[in-house]
């Protein structure tokens, strides 16, 4: 033991001999070891950390699959889930539950609450139970129940100050009155992070056998000892049974199951993944520039290794005070990366999925666990090379060789390779940058037409209480568009059921004309297309292309002709090589007596589903004329302005108010902000590769410019020599730069081989551009030519100022 502190004293004191090499090195491991840690305290928080529910792993969420319509993870139909729940013999319990939105009035400004209606048994199922009062009984959970509420914490706090005499008091949702009966502990979330408040669900039998509208989110819990293959094989043989009794309405779905902890994580797993091997890279990166730091630092000690042989110490103990001093510089840079992880959480949050959104990131006993072993393991790798060179000394060659020319060639070969290591990793994590950054940019530039920067969103969903009848609805949209429409600097606004990108389905059921339900399932197309509601100037205000037909006009309400615009996916699908202007389809059931639809319109694509998703067949239709289901009725008003939008939110408002004092403003965002948080987490993963892949680089090139310094510093008598012999300095930098680009190119061509090799684990993640872009890999491999360029010319540079005289007596 007390050689060990012997050794840890002297390796302080050689340490502190030479600040500037352990300030190099401290800071480059504290980069490789901080990025490290940061980005397992987001794998661990979001892919590792036990769910804070009562025994997680055995809570799965049900979907049905109607990859037929192009929605592979559907929403469930009540009836369906009914069948299941009562079936099933793999499930403990089951519950349900479905988002919703409710106008809270009174006690203050009007406000828009974000909500979910749930079965009585779904926080029993959790096991989370309130801070104030109770659950949901199944007594309050059946229609014609008394109505009930639970609000979250934050709620709670911000608009009734934490009153504890909450219990039992009234609130004013959508007009009627809801009783508060209880309150769920802060930091509580389940699905969607911006759910204030929960009323039962209560189901009627009449929904409970309705097959036609998918709209549940379903919840069940797995008896012990059954795994997710059982559970998926049961539940798709319900399916197959209601779709045998039931093939009109279910006849092409199936189910399936998957764990609860996958559903929260969506899809970011693979992207936490990649991150998590980019850092990896750039640890090696930097324990490859270390290891050749300490490389040339032994051989420039190689007669201070051979000394104390001489005075008895043995090989193993030479060993032992190398690794020593590596793992002391390691742990001085697992310190430093510690307070770097701890500074970039707040950066890192963002990262977090929105299911998983009260998850804080934080110096977690496995995050220190995992900071220790990544150092230990740092110290191990790059202070083995050095520490087995000093096995191979001779000691009559280092007592007679002096600081600058002891080096052995194996020594320069590893050295050498660590370099070819460090640039093939590095191009490895650039193209995969190219590539993300790419992807990020043609996912934004298919809205540019839309010109998202100059339209004002904002949500003004009429309650049903209150807005009965469709011309009621109608009347307020009227009057607030002709409002907002004379205010200063709005060209155009528009009304319509949802924005691009804000509602993922709201889909209906049509057929053309002259095809009947079987004929349709005989085509094995599906006749579905998403359903909007919008007013005449919706395309011109939002920027969406009119590409044959017209527009919506004053002139289309409810007594004219049924009228239609559908976008070109819709017109191409269904009636291909055909002109679909004058084609009349019928929603619904065609056996039904309801109205032909015209299509006057075709207008352009706009992906609404997500920047990645394939389009899907639209059909938007004049909202004084669908009288179909309240829920696709306009809720989003779309303002387009020659002034900075935001500037016009208060004078909105208050035009919206003039209409209704009563009627809550929401999502009040440009159009821009809108896709920005729909890309949010695609933009900071490729700017974290970005600067992962920009420090990958700054590291490969230190470390072509330390091994081209050392070498210089070698064969400082040679060029001496050299010069004296009547060299030229082009001749000079000429030698040095074929060193170092030899090395960089040996390293470039290694590099695009594993590239080539490594980014076909990334193509599900890219959008616009194929793993092997020409383009990329060319623009990267001249980026790191370049700079390796530049880090081989200073030392050769250097080399050619040696002064002949002085180099002769070098030794």
């Amino acid at each position: 033991m007390e050689s060990i502190i012997n050794d840890i004293r002297y390796g302080s004191r050689s340490l502190l001999k030479h600040p500037g090499f352990t300030t190099v090195a401290v800071l480059t491991l504290a980069l490789g070891i901080g990025a490290n840690s940061a980005i397992f305290s987001l794998v661990n928080a979001v892919l590792l950390r036990a769910l804070p529910f009562g025994e997680p792993n055995q809570l799965v969420m049900i979907w049905e699959d109607a990859s037929f319509a192009g929605f592979p993870r559907n929403t469930p139909a009540p009836a369906n889930y009914a069948d299941w729940k009562a079936q099933n013999r793999v499930f403990a319990e089951m519950a349900a539950f479905e988002d919703q939105a409710f106008n809270l009035i009174g006690d203050g400004e009007p406000e828009r609450i974000q909500a979910q209606a749930v079965t009585a048994d779904l926080f029993p199922m959790l096991g989370v139970k309130p801070e104030l009062g109770r659950w949901f009984q199944p007594a309050d959970d059946s229609p014609g129940a008394n109505k009930v509420v639970m609000l979250n914490h934050g709620l709670w706090q911000q608009r009734y100050g934490g009153e504890r005499n909450i219990i039992g008091r009234e609130l004013l949702l959508n007009g009627e009155k809801f009783t508060v009966i209880g309150v769920m502990p802060a930091g509580f979330q389940f699905m969607n992070s911006n759910v204030r408040l929960w009323v039962p669900i209560a189901l009627t039998p009449q929904e409970l056998a309705n097959r036609g509208n998918h709209y549940l989110n379903v919840l069940a819990r797995m008896k012990p000892n059954v795994t997710v293959d059982e559970a998926n094989a049961d539940i798709k043989t319900i399916q197959q049974r209601i779709a045998h009794d039931h093939p009109n309405e279910a006849g092409r779905l199936t189910a399936y199951v998957i764990p609860l902890r996958q559903e929260l994580t969506g899809d970011v797993r693979k992207p936490l993944l990649v991150l998590l091997g980019a850092v990896g890279f750039v640890l090696l990166i930097a324990c490859a520039n270390i290891a050749n730091l300490l490389l040339s630092r032994a051989a420039s000690r190689r007669k201070e290794i051979g000394v104390r042989t001489a005075l008895g110490a043995s090989r193993a103990r030479i060993v032992r005070q190398l690794l020593i001093e590596s793992l002391m510089l390691s742990t001085l840079g697992a310190g430093c990366g510690l307070l770097l992880a701890t500074w970039s959480f707040a950066f890192l949050q963002k990262l977090v999925p929105p299911a998983l959104a009260s998850t804080k990131l934080s110096l977690n006993l496995p995050v220190l666990g995992f900071t220790l072993l990544t150092s230990f393991v740092t110290a191990v790798v790059f202070g083995l090379a050095p520490a087995f060179q000093a096995l191979r000394i001779d000691l009559n060659e280092a007592l007679k060789a002096s600081g600058g020319r002891a080096a052995t060639s194996a020594g320069n070969r590893l050295r050498g390779g660590l370099v070819v290591a460090e640039v093939a990793l590095a191009l490895m994590l650039l193209v995969g940058a190219g590539l993300f950054i790419q992807t990020f940019l043609k996912s934004r530039e298919q809205y540019s037409g839309l010109r998202p920067e100059s339209l004002l969103t904002m949500r003004t969903v009429l309650p049903r209480a209150k807005y009965k009848e469709m011309l009621q609805r109608a009347a307020f949209y009227d009057q607030v568009l002709e409002r907002v429409k004379s205010l200063p600097f709005v060209t155009a606004a528009g009304y319509t059921t949802s924005i691009p990108l804000e509602w993922k389905g709201g889909t209906s059921g049509f057929y053309p004309e002259g095809r009947t339900i079987e004929q349709a399932k005989a085509d094995g197309l599906s006749y579905d297309a998403n359903h909007r509601q919008v007013s005449a100037d919706y395309f011109t205000s939002m920027g969406i292309a009119l590409r044959r037909g017209r527009y919506f006009t004053d002139g289309d309400s409810e007594t004219s002709l049924p009228v239609a615009i559908i976008n070109e996916t819709m017109a191409r699908q269904y009636w291909p090589g055909e002109d679909a202007i004058g084609k009349r389809f019928k929603v619904g059931d065609p056996n039904e007596d309801v109205p032909w639809i015209t299509v006057v319109g075709v207008a352009g694509d706009v992906r609404q589903m997500g920047v990645q998703e394939p389009v899907k067949a639209e059909m938007y239709f004049p909202y004084k004329q669908d009288k179909s289901a309240p829920w696709f009725a306009p809720r989003d008003l779309v303002l387009r302005t020659i002034a900075n939008p935001s500037s016009l939110v208060a004078a909105v408002r208050n035009e919206i108010h003039a209409v209704d004092p009563e009627q809550p403003v929401s999502n009040i965002r440009t159009m821009d902000e809108v896709l920005g948080e729909e890309t949010a987490s695609q933009r900071l993963g490729m700017t974290l590769l970005t600067v992962f892949a920009s420090l990958a680089l700054l590291l490969a090139a230190i470390g072509i410019y330390g091994v081209l310094a050392y070498f210089v510093v070698q064969h400082t008598a040679e060029i001496g020599i050299r010069g004296a012999l009547g060299a030229q300095h082009r001749h000079i930098l000429a030698l040095v730069l074929k060193r170092g680009m030899t090395l960089a190119l040996l390293g470039i061509v290694i590099g695009l081989g594993a590239a080539f090799a490594m980014t076909r684990l990334i193509a599900s993640l890219l959008y616009g551009v194929s793993t092997t872009d020409p383009l990329t890999y060319t623009g990267v491999a001249i980026l790191l030519m370049l700079v390796a360029l530049l880090a081989c010319y200073v030392p050769a540079r250097r080399a050619t100022k040696v002064d002949p005289l002085v180099a002769l007596r070098y030794e």
